[in-house]
């Protein structure tokens, strides 16, 4: 590991950071958002809303941000649109993204534009994140292995992601903040190969260089929920990324939110299925990985439906079997709960209880 990761770049620490926040229905989290950016150690931002057609008074809590924050306001589109309109409305050479209920840590935007600004090479950032829900902070404190399975610690962790690694150091300021941390690990290198195989980059802690929007084009509107990861494999395949080992945000976990939907299986699934039919060459057969992450994802989405679409579940558990020879203990479970009636199913879950 290097003692010193900085390259070629020139830092300014004035540089306008734009950013970029989709809200849709966001009226009990949106005020702590915004008041996290205000926090922040970088002053020079250009905050970005984009009320994707709400309808409980968010817009309401975006008039008392006015002349601080510049807000859009379209018909329900989705997250892939609301993420185009800011992006395309950002004002800085460097763009941040974040959701309308998490919260960024005083030095998210200032350690984060001061990598890139020193290493011209890297197209985009992300970081490490913690986790709280209305009891207060989860554990445990660096929440990326429990909320992303591929960076658990029994598979490595992020350092298994990235080919590279190597420090970054600290302001002296940054340090004092930091309990007296000097440097961080930063992990680093062409992701392209690993990021197919499932998401590990978490959206609301990553910043990029507008050229990434130049090198790998927009994000796709017809995905629903999972269209940044369709987007960072793009951008992995256009250049380098790098992760910052620590935490820099506060992520809210809600059962009310996005990634919890069933339908973000469905969602993951279709989107694995584009990347490698777009990616891959003419008459080339998947390989083992690919053919063992369609059939997870496959599997996972028949788990989910099993009960609500049972039809469209078994056909889901069939593909994972027979199209892409996955078997696992979870097929038999799956199988079960489509077959029992929900009735005997719920029966049974209260016995076990």
């Amino acid at each position: 590991m290097n003692a010193d990761s900085s390259r070629s770049g020139t830092t300014d620490p004035e540089a306008l950071v734009s950013v970029v926040i989709p809200a849709y229905n966001a009226r009990n989290t949106l005020a702590q958002t915004l008041d996290s950016l205000f926090a922040q150690t970088h002053r020079n931002l250009d905050i970005v809303v984009v009320d994707d057609g709400s309808t409980d008074g968010t817009a309401e809590v975006l008039e008392a941000y006015a002349g601080r924050v510049r807000t859009i306001r379209q018909t329900n589109a989705g997250i892939g649109a609301a993420r185009n309109a800011s992006v395309q409305a950002a004002r800085g050479d460097f763009i941040a993204l974040l959701d309308a209920d998490d919260l960024c840590r005083p030095d998210r935007i200032a350690i984060e534009l001061r990598y890139l600004q020193s290493h011209p090479d890297i197209l985009l950032c992300s970081s490490d994140f913690g986790a709280f829900d209305e009891t207060g902070p989860l554990a445990p404190a660096s929440y990326c292995g429990v909320y992303y399975s591929r960076c658990s610690p029994q598979r490595g962790g992020l350092r298994a992601r990235y080919p590279q690694a190597e420090t970054f150091a600290l302001l002296p300021e940054e340090t004092a903040r930091q309990n007296g941390q000097a440097s961080i690990a930063v992990y680093w290198g062409e992701v392209y190969d690993e990021l197919v195989q499932g998401n590990f980059i978490h959206p609301p802690t990553v910043m990029f260089r507008r050229d990434a929007l130049q090198r790998a084009g927009m994000f796709d509107p017809e995905i629903k929920i999972v269209c940044e990861w369709e987007w960072f494999v793009r951008v992995a395949r256009a250049g380098p990324v790098a992760h910052l080992d620590i935490p820099l945000l506060d992520y809210r976990r809600s059962p009310t939110q996005i990634s919890s939907s069933p339908r973000t299986a469905l969602d993951s699934l279709a989107v694995a299925k584009k990347i490698y039919a777009r990616d891959s060459q003419p008459g080339q057969r998947r390989d083992r990985r690919s053919l063992r992450h369609l059939g997870a994802l496959s599997l996972s989405a028949a788990d989910v439906l099993a009960e609500l679409q049972p039809e469209a579940a078994f056909g889901l558990l069939a593909s994972s079997v027979f199209v892409y020879h996955t078997f696992r203990g979870q097929t038999l479970r799956t199988l079960f709960k489509i077959m029992l009636p929900s009735g005997l199913l719920n029966l049974l879950r209260r016995v076990r209880a």
